[in-house]
């Protein structure tokens, strides 16, 4: 069986060392160990589920020996490098995996989820839109999804190799940023007109029900002047729900921002879809500029300092052949800045404090204009 280790893959990699971490005398690991020295998937009361039996080192590595074998041709695994690259507890972990075979060294994306239902929907998902045109040889793709192993609850994906968007809008010039913008927009507009509709419902009256959380969350931890503007903008979401005309819905991503998406040559690529659905296309459309507000606010101090990005973007978006979303973009903008001041509320700090506010600005203004 092939070895596994733990943590700071890439650094062994490069040195061509084992990490000495957790590693038994069969060469396995009895635990799935972090930096620290703690466990990376330990036992929570939200969700006692995901724990370290989750990536069983031993079934891991058969698993993934079968794979290399019957899929994908790398040849007999020799070993199996393991870093975690981020928690979502209670619902997953997204790790990377490292595997050494006779024909070199591969790299995969993994995620273990709590529920099992949830990871194999997710590979569906992406495996219909591989199957639909979205794959490794159309510019506007997913990553390939490679495979699902309920016994761990394991999601496998293809690791892209490229520039993450987010880091050119955060060190990029404008004309930089107006090119990312672009690549953005046109994979956003393709997928809107030509992924199979298929997905859970997000209605407008979904984004209210969720609205209303926000607020009540605001108006008890937020202060009285962000209770009373969440209040305000509330109401007038609400009026704006109102008048809404109905709208045809699309595939949608759920999450679409520059923080998912990959430039691989002439390759854009999207992944992170576990919010998949079907929804009014205006809604990724502004889940993307309220993403760029928010770094803008976040990273470069000034809410609007991403705004020519912004109007790049839904300017491509519409000139790529994009959905009529003028009517129903600022609802959902609004919206979701009133959703950004709830998650800025919950962190306790009075920095956050201060975006929560700018962010319920930014909500109103957007419904008086």
């Amino acid at each position: 069986m092939p070895s596994i280790v733990g943590p700071q893959a890439a650094e062994s990699l490069k040195n061509e060392t084992l990490p000495a971490v957790g590693k038994d005398e069969g060469g396995a690991m009895s635990q799935l160990l972090d930096a620290d020295g703690s466990p990376i998937l330990r036992k929570t009361r939200a969700a006692s589920v995901l724990d370290v039996a989750a990536l069983d080192p031993v079934e891991l590595g058969q698993q993934i020996s079968q794979l290399s074998s019957s899929q994908w041709r790398w040849g007999v695994v020799e070993e199996v490098r393991i870093e975690l690259l981020r928690r979502h507890l209670p619902s997953h972990c997204t790790f990377e995996f490292l595997v050494r075979t006779e024909s070199g060294w591969h790299a995969l994306i993994g995620k273990a989820y709590a529920e099992e239902a949830e990871g194999r929907d997710v590979h569906q998902a992406t495996e219909v839109l591989w199957q639909a045109g979205f794959d490794r040889k159309a510019e506007v793709s997913v990553p390939r999804p490679i495979a699902y192993v309920p016994s761990l609850r394991l999601l496998l994906q293809e690791k892209v190799k490229g520039l993450v968007a987010r880091d050119i809008f955060k060190y990029g010039d404008e004309r930089l940023r107006a090119a990312a913008a672009e690549r953005c927009a046109q994979w956003l507009a393709r997928f809107h007109a030509r992924a199979p509709h298929s997905g859970p419902v997000t209605s407008v009256e979904t984004m209210l029900a969720r609205s209303e959380g926000c607020w009540r969350l605001i108006s008890r931890e937020g202060g009285a002047l962000a209770a009373a503007q969440a209040g305000r903008l509330l109401e007038r979401l609400r009026a704006a729900a109102s008048s809404l005309g109905s709208v045809a819905l699309c595939r949608g991503h759920g999450d679409f921002r520059c923080e998912h998406v990959i430039f691989a040559g002439r390759r854009t690529v999207t992944f992170d879809w576990d919010l998949h659905d079907l929804a009014d296309p205006a809604r990724d459309v502004a889940r993307f500029i309220f993403m760029l507000q928010r770094q803008a606010l976040h990273r470069l101090g000034d809410i609007r300092a991403l705004d020519r990005s912004s109007e790049a973007f839904r300017e491509a978006y519409l000139a790529a052949g994009g959905l009529p979303v003028a009517a129903h973009l600022p609802f959902y903008k609004a919206a979701l800045c009133l959703r950004g001041a709830k998650k800025d509320v919950r962190t306790g700090r009075l920095k956050c404090r201060t975006w929560a506010e700018a962010m319920l600005d930014e909500g109103l203004r957007i419904l008086e204009q």
